[in-house]
Protein backbone atom coordinates (compact mmCIF):
# COMPACT_ATOMS: atom_id res chain seq x y z
CA UNK A 1 0.00 0.00 0.00
CA UNK A 2 3.15 2.33 -0.20
CA UNK A 3 2.23 5.47 -2.19
CA UNK A 4 -1.54 4.93 -1.79
CA UNK A 5 -3.29 6.58 1.29
CA UNK A 6 -1.83 5.96 4.73
CA UNK A 7 0.66 9.15 5.11
CA UNK A 8 2.89 7.17 2.91
CA UNK A 9 5.14 8.53 -0.09
CA UNK A 10 6.88 6.33 -2.51
CA UNK A 11 9.22 8.77 -3.33
CA UNK A 12 8.22 9.44 -6.69
CA UNK A 13 7.74 12.71 -8.62
CA UNK A 14 4.66 13.32 -11.17
CA UNK A 15 6.08 11.15 -13.94
CA UNK A 16 6.33 8.04 -11.56
CA UNK A 17 10.19 7.70 -11.68
CA UNK A 18 12.36 8.04 -8.99
CA UNK A 19 12.62 11.64 -7.30
CA UNK A 20 17.11 12.25 -7.12
CA UNK A 21 17.65 14.01 -3.75
CA UNK A 22 18.60 17.44 -5.67
CA UNK A 23 14.88 17.47 -7.20
CA UNK A 24 13.64 16.53 -3.95
CA UNK A 25 15.22 19.93 -2.59
CA UNK A 26 13.84 21.67 -5.67
CA UNK A 27 10.66 20.85 -5.36
CA UNK A 28 10.47 20.91 -1.45
CA UNK A 29 12.11 24.45 -0.87
CA UNK A 30 9.22 26.56 -2.69
CA UNK A 31 6.69 24.48 -0.78
CA UNK A 32 8.15 25.83 2.45
CA UNK A 33 7.91 29.65 1.05
CA UNK A 34 4.46 28.84 0.11
CA UNK A 35 3.83 27.63 3.18
CA UNK A 36 5.41 30.53 5.25
CA UNK A 37 3.32 32.95 3.01
CA UNK A 38 0.07 31.43 3.20
CA UNK A 39 0.64 31.85 6.97
CA UNK A 40 1.43 35.36 7.18
CA UNK A 41 -1.72 35.90 4.77
CA UNK A 42 -4.08 34.34 6.44
CA UNK A 43 -2.59 36.01 9.97
CA UNK A 44 -2.99 39.54 8.13
CA UNK A 45 -6.65 38.77 6.03
CA UNK A 46 -8.48 37.80 8.92
CA UNK A 47 -10.11 39.94 11.83
CA UNK A 48 -8.87 39.65 15.65
CA UNK A 49 -12.71 38.13 16.48
CA UNK A 50 -11.90 35.50 13.99
CA UNK A 51 -8.39 34.59 15.35
CA UNK A 52 -9.43 34.59 18.82
CA UNK A 53 -11.94 31.83 17.89
CA UNK A 54 -9.44 29.82 16.31
CA UNK A 55 -7.34 30.47 19.21
CA UNK A 56 -4.58 32.04 17.38
CA UNK A 57 -5.27 35.74 19.58
CA UNK A 58 -5.97 35.87 23.64
CA UNK A 59 -7.92 39.20 24.21
CA UNK A 60 -8.61 41.34 26.87
CA UNK A 61 -5.64 41.16 28.99
CA UNK A 62 -3.88 43.46 31.80
CA UNK A 63 -0.19 43.40 32.43
CA UNK A 64 0.01 42.42 35.70
CA UNK A 65 4.09 42.40 36.79
CA UNK A 66 7.40 42.77 35.04
CA UNK A 67 10.91 41.39 35.95
CA UNK A 68 14.20 41.22 33.98
CA UNK A 69 14.75 38.32 32.26
CA UNK A 70 17.85 36.18 31.56
CA UNK A 71 20.17 38.43 28.69
CA UNK A 72 18.24 41.60 29.45
CA UNK A 73 15.14 40.82 28.19
CA UNK A 74 12.03 42.08 29.37
CA UNK A 75 9.19 39.33 31.09
CA UNK A 76 6.13 40.77 30.92
CA UNK A 77 3.05 38.64 32.61
CA UNK A 78 -0.40 39.30 31.45
CA UNK A 79 -3.83 38.33 32.80
CA UNK A 80 -7.18 38.35 31.79
CA UNK A 81 -8.86 41.68 32.58
CA UNK A 82 -12.27 39.59 33.31
CA UNK A 83 -12.17 35.94 34.96
CA UNK A 84 -9.13 34.01 36.24
CA UNK A 85 -8.89 31.75 33.73
CA UNK A 86 -7.44 32.67 30.34
CA UNK A 87 -9.69 31.44 27.56
CA UNK A 88 -8.88 28.66 25.42
CA UNK A 89 -5.91 29.42 22.57
CA UNK A 90 -3.72 27.71 21.18
CA UNK A 91 -0.67 29.22 22.64
CA UNK A 92 2.69 27.25 23.45
CA UNK A 93 5.90 28.23 25.01
CA UNK A 94 8.58 29.62 22.25
CA UNK A 95 6.00 30.91 20.29
CA UNK A 96 6.37 34.67 18.74
CA UNK A 97 3.77 36.89 19.70
CA UNK A 98 2.73 40.46 18.96
CA UNK A 99 1.33 42.66 21.86
CA UNK A 100 -1.45 45.24 20.63
CA UNK A 101 -3.94 47.04 21.92
CA UNK A 102 -7.33 45.42 22.40
CA UNK A 103 -9.25 47.25 20.22
CA UNK A 104 -6.44 48.25 17.05
CA UNK A 105 -7.34 46.64 14.13
CA UNK A 106 -5.55 42.95 12.94
CA UNK A 107 -3.18 44.84 10.57
CA UNK A 108 -2.25 47.59 12.45
CA UNK A 109 1.45 47.81 14.16
CA UNK A 110 2.37 46.16 17.09
CA UNK A 111 3.19 47.87 20.58
CA UNK A 112 6.10 44.92 20.72
CA UNK A 113 6.87 41.32 19.44
CA UNK A 114 8.27 38.71 22.01
CA UNK A 115 8.24 34.85 22.65
CA UNK A 116 5.93 32.87 24.90
CA UNK A 117 7.96 32.22 27.92
CA UNK A 118 5.21 30.63 30.81
CA UNK A 119 2.04 29.94 30.53
CA UNK A 120 -0.21 28.91 33.17
CA UNK A 121 -3.91 28.82 33.19
CA UNK A 122 -4.62 32.14 35.05
CA UNK A 123 -1.52 34.00 32.71
CA UNK A 124 1.06 33.92 30.23
CA UNK A 125 4.71 35.34 30.53
CA UNK A 126 5.93 36.68 27.43
CA UNK A 127 9.68 37.28 27.13
CA UNK A 128 10.52 41.03 24.99
CA UNK A 129 13.91 42.76 23.55
CA UNK A 130 12.29 46.21 24.05
CA UNK A 131 9.21 46.62 25.76
CA UNK A 132 6.81 49.84 24.52
CA UNK A 133 7.17 52.95 26.86
CA UNK A 134 3.03 53.28 26.82
CA UNK A 135 0.38 51.37 26.36
CA UNK A 136 0.64 48.38 28.77
CA UNK A 137 -1.86 50.45 30.97
CA UNK A 138 -4.81 50.00 28.68
CA UNK A 139 -6.48 46.80 27.96
CA UNK A 140 -4.21 44.60 25.53
CA UNK A 141 -4.21 41.37 23.22
CA UNK A 142 -1.30 38.54 22.25
CA UNK A 143 -1.57 37.57 18.36
CA UNK A 144 0.70 34.45 17.36
CA UNK A 145 2.25 35.29 14.39
CA UNK A 146 4.87 33.34 11.95
CA UNK A 147 7.94 32.32 13.54
CA UNK A 148 10.51 32.92 10.87
CA UNK A 149 13.44 30.94 12.64
CA UNK A 150 11.10 27.54 11.75
CA UNK A 151 11.28 28.52 7.84
CA UNK A 152 14.76 29.63 7.96
CA UNK A 153 15.32 25.92 9.27
CA UNK A 154 13.42 24.18 7.57
CA UNK A 155 15.08 26.01 4.23
CA UNK A 156 18.79 25.09 6.33
CA UNK A 157 17.65 21.55 6.82
CA UNK A 158 16.65 21.39 2.73
CA UNK A 159 20.29 23.32 1.79
CA UNK A 160 22.33 20.91 3.94
CA UNK A 161 20.26 17.72 2.29
CA UNK A 162 21.05 19.25 -1.01
CA UNK A 163 25.03 19.42 -0.10
CA UNK A 164 24.69 15.20 0.76
CA UNK A 165 27.01 16.05 4.17
CA UNK A 166 28.27 12.70 5.03
CA UNK A 167 28.92 13.62 8.99
CA UNK A 168 26.76 14.99 11.45
CA UNK A 169 23.40 13.93 11.51
CA UNK A 170 22.04 13.85 8.06
CA UNK A 171 24.94 11.23 7.20
CA UNK A 172 22.40 8.19 8.12
CA UNK A 173 19.49 10.40 6.50
CA UNK A 174 21.02 10.82 2.67
CA UNK A 175 20.86 6.82 1.59
CA UNK A 176 17.83 6.19 3.34
CA UNK A 177 15.99 9.24 1.46
CA UNK A 178 17.82 8.17 -1.49
CA UNK A 179 16.68 4.43 -1.05
CA UNK A 180 20.42 3.24 -1.04
CA UNK A 181 20.10 1.68 2.14
CA UNK A 182 19.53 -1.84 2.68
CA UNK A 183 16.73 -1.30 4.66
CA UNK A 184 14.89 1.70 3.11
CA UNK A 185 11.91 0.10 1.87
CA UNK A 186 11.27 -0.66 5.54
CA UNK A 187 11.93 2.19 6.64
CA UNK A 188 10.22 4.73 4.23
Amino acid sequence: MEGRGGGRSSGKGATGKMMTLQEFVSCMAPLIDMEKAAEISAESETSAKSLERRGCVIANLKCTDAQTGLMGKTLLEFQPNKGDVLPPHRFGTHDVVALKPNKADAGSASLGQGVVYRLKDSSITVAFDDIPEDGLNSPLRLEKVANEVTYRRMKDALIQLSKAVQTGPSANLVPVLERRHPHARRML
